[in-house]
């Protein structure tokens, strides 16, 4: 991973903060291609993912980061203890929500902090003749977050805010939309909509990014044991906890991000035992010997010689 530094805190309004990093280990951070992200060290052990929006020629790296009270802790450890000065690590570009460059019109539906990805894709868009549509679903009782920096790449705005009574419908925004290249980016359910209302208007597969998967809360599958040979420890992992739960729990010292089997960071070796896997991200190759702990279980008994 890169060590960084925070070299500028920007409240953009709607509960929404951009952070912005410099490198420390090198002179100029990689390229990144329009809508990577990176995985941010929050702490020891604590990964987030954050999709990467600087504009083009700062060479600094732009982390907008949504605070949640009642999320897993990353956006409140940044929104509250994170200073200009302070040391992180951050991963090299990832690059899984991929612009076409080559597609004469496009359609942008974005959901609250999922407008960050957008403007990696506005920003990479200026110059073209294709048509830009942007549809920007926010909450935001004040200013809405990056309104004036959308507005000057994007003559085709539509925002809708829900705090002033802001609504519409999918599957209308849509039908304006038949032969775009469509891509939407937010909540699970703000997805899911506009996935639904794609699906009922026949207009086929829109390119989204979700870093949720379908593992639901409560029960989880049958207990199992976890043999870890090299901490002599051994764990039971109930039916209505993850594996990573567990291992955290017990002083595991393992990075993880998403807890969505999605990201790749808390991926273990199994040397032994039977997987049930669940994630979004291993290959038929990797699932003989990894697995993702924080969505992927073991039946009866798996040894793990990675940790």
């Amino acid at each position: 991973m890169m060590k960084v530094s925070v070299d500028q805190i920007v409240d953009e309004g709607g509960g929404i903060r951009s952070f912005y990093f410099r490198p420390e280990d090198r002179r100029q951070f990689p390229p990144v291609l329009p809508g990577a992200h990176t995985l941010l060290r929050v702490t020891k052990g604590m990964m987030r993912q954050y999709s990467l929006c600087a504009p083009p020629g700062d060479r600094r790296y732009r982390l907008a980061i949504r605070l949640d009270p009642a999320g897993r802790g990353g956006s409140r450890f940044m929104h509250e203890s994170a200073h200009v000065g302070d040391i992180f690590y951050l991963s090299y570009p990832q690059p899984d929500f991929l612009l076409d460059p080559d597609r004469p019109s496009y359609s942008f539906f974005a959901g609250g902090v999922g407008i960050t990805p957008m403007l990696s894709f506005l920003y990479a868009l200026q110059g073209r003749t294709c048509r830009i549509r942007l549809c920007y679903f926010v909450r935001a009782d004040g200013a809405v977050p990056f309104e004036q920096e959308i507005r000057a790449l994007c003559p085709q705005v539509e925002i809708f805010n829900s705090a002033q009574g802001g609504r519409a419908s999918f599957e209308d925004l849509l039908d304006g939309s038949r032969g775009d290249a469509i891509y939407c980016c937010g909540s699970a359910p703000f997805v899911a909509g506009v996935q639904g209302a794609a699906e009922s208007l026949g207009l086929g597969t829109i390119q989204v990014e979700s870093f949720v998967s379908g593992v639901k809360a409560g029960y989880l599958g049958e207990p199992f044991v976890v043999d870890l040979p090299r901490s002599r420890h051994v764990l039971d992992i109930p039916s209505d906890r993850s594996m990573l739960d567990v291992l955290l729990e017990d002083g595991v010292d393992i990075d993880y991000a998403c807890e969505a089997g999605v990201c790749r960071s808390c991926i273990v070796d199994v040397i032994e035992g039977e997987i049930i896997h669940r994630d979004q991200c291993l290959t038929e190759d990797e699932r003989r010997t990894v697995m993702t702990p924080c969505v992927s279980r073991g039946r009866g008994r798996i040894v793990i010689n990675s940790i």
